[in-house]
């Protein structure tokens, strides 16, 4: 007794078209969750007025931060030398969390009240590790 496949060469061609389709196709991974790394510069006006308002909205930021979901690590720094520059330095789980930190209300509420005290738009600078 013969197969259905010896007897119609037309089936055999589509049966090892498919598998050979099949075989084309690449299994899919899962891809791997990459940390959010983000360093955003700023330079508040140089008075120290400027510099009394700055500092609790800046604390304020990096509380909301420590509280958030997906929050790795967050710090404010200044500079010694010229105290209304400074730096955020962050790491998040993923992009996903930093933009829903990004987007929460009270965070916009900080950058907000921190914007009219700044001479320069903030630089923002995020990316992944590159290995």
């Amino acid at each position: 007794m013969r197969s259905w496949l010896s007897r119609s060469p037309v089936a055999l061609l589509v049966f090892v078209g498919a598998l050979t389709g099949s075989q084309a196709v690449k299994p899919t991974h899962a891809q791997t969750v990459q940390p959010q790394y983000v360093v955003v510069y700023g330079e508040l006006a140089p008075s120290a007025r400027a510099l009394r308002q700055a500092q609790p909205l800046l604390s304020y930021l990096a509380e909301l931060a420590a509280n958030a979901n997906g929050s790795v690590y967050f710090s404010v720094n200044t500079e010694v030398e010229r105290p209304n520059f400074f730096s955020l330095v962050e790491i998040w789980q993923d992009a996903t969390t930093y933009a829903s930190f990004q987007a929460a209300s009270g965070t916009q509420q900080v950058l907000q009240h921190l914007q009219p005290l700044l001479i320069a738009p903030l630089d923002e600078r995020d990316g992944n590790l590159v290995q």
